[in-house]
């Protein structure tokens, strides 16, 4: 179940900007080339007092999951007890596998009210997840997946997150074990990451653990204390990414910024100044620039 492209792209953009005494954000989507828009993202500021917390869905064969977390993530982690005691890297851990877990709950409900009598979306579709946690002045990132999360640290990108890519070797080891195999950087040839929200026809060995199957929503989560040294933290999809290096995309954002105030108006402008910077003018090539585009700024104040 592949997206579909169109021509010409759509390059309108939905974008949402907002600012608290932390810091000014906006994001930005585009459909682009593609025709359905499988994106989906999360901007809460002040959930609770002192903490905001934002995510990446980027959606693999339909929008269906990244749409069904999207709906459901702020809910469940605000239920956890953990995140009720600040320890954000256990809430963010459990609100990830949670997600997981509702979406079996529905599967197992849609059968037994027999509304499908085969596989649906929510069995063989998935999402990447992307999600920055601030409070006060400590950032936690967790990630499934390959949307990404970068600090702009003394104008220098701090990378705050790893794609779960099939290839690397401790996901291949895992794949293996688990009695499956990687082709061309995709697990059984099929899914070109390790780790997803959904993808749950991946995670069906009874034998094995949640975070022993072939495809896990085990997030890794990197936790750093922001200093004056810090400017903003850029997420996105994989299709921010895929077009200019970490460097080259803060170095972009920079020169938008120059020395002048930053208002929450401006900063939408400069997100969507890059989304219409790294989608393709055409479709000659390899794909590059082809994809749904997500694009979270957070500029520190």
């Amino acid at each position: 179940m592949g997206n579909k492209i169109q021509n010409p792209p759509d390059r309108s953009k939905n974008t949402k900007v907002e600012e608290t005494k932390h810091f000014i954000y906006a994001s930005s989507e585009m459909k682009g080339w593609w025709e359905d828009m499988e994106d989906a993202h999360i901007n809460v500021c002040d959930i609770v007092p002192d903490v905001s917390i934002f995510g990446v869905f980027d959606g693999h064969g339909s929008k269906d999951i990244a749409h069904f977390v999207e709906e459901h993530f702020i809910e469940e982690i605000q239920k956890n007890k953990n995140f009720k005691d600040q320890k954000f890297e256990e809430a963010l851990t459990e609100t990830f596998l949670k997600m997981d877990e509702l979406l079996r709950n529905q599967e197992t409900q849609m059968y037994k009210n027999q509304i499908i009598d085969e596989k649906p979306n929510l069995i063989c579709t998935g999402c990447t997840a992307n999600v920055a946690l601030f409070h006060k002045n400590v950032l936690y990132v967790a990630n499934a997946g390959d949307s990404r999360s970068v600090l702009c640290r003394n104008n220098t990108n701090y990378d705050m997150s790893v794609d779960h890519k099939p290839d690397n070797y401790e996901e291949k080891s895992r794949i293996e074990r688990a009695g499956g195999f990687v082709s061309d950087g995709r697990v059984n040839g099929n899914l070109n990451l390790s780790r997803a929200l959904g993808d749950l026809e991946y995670k069906d060995n009874t034998a094995l653990g949640l975070n022993e199957q072939l495809i896990i929503a085990l997030p890794d989560i990197k936790k750093e204390v922001l200093t004056q040294n810090d400017k903003f933290l850029l997420m996105g999809c994989d299709g921010i990414f895929e077009t200019l290096i970490h460097q080259d995309l803060l170095n972009f954002i920079n020169s938008r910024l120059g020395n002048q105030a930053v208002t929450p108006q401006f900063l939408g402008r400069v997100a969507e100044d890059l989304l219409d910077n790294l989608i393709a003018s055409d479709l000659i090539g390899n794909g590059t620039g082809c994809d749904n585009m997500t694009i979270i700024i957070i500029y520190f104040k």
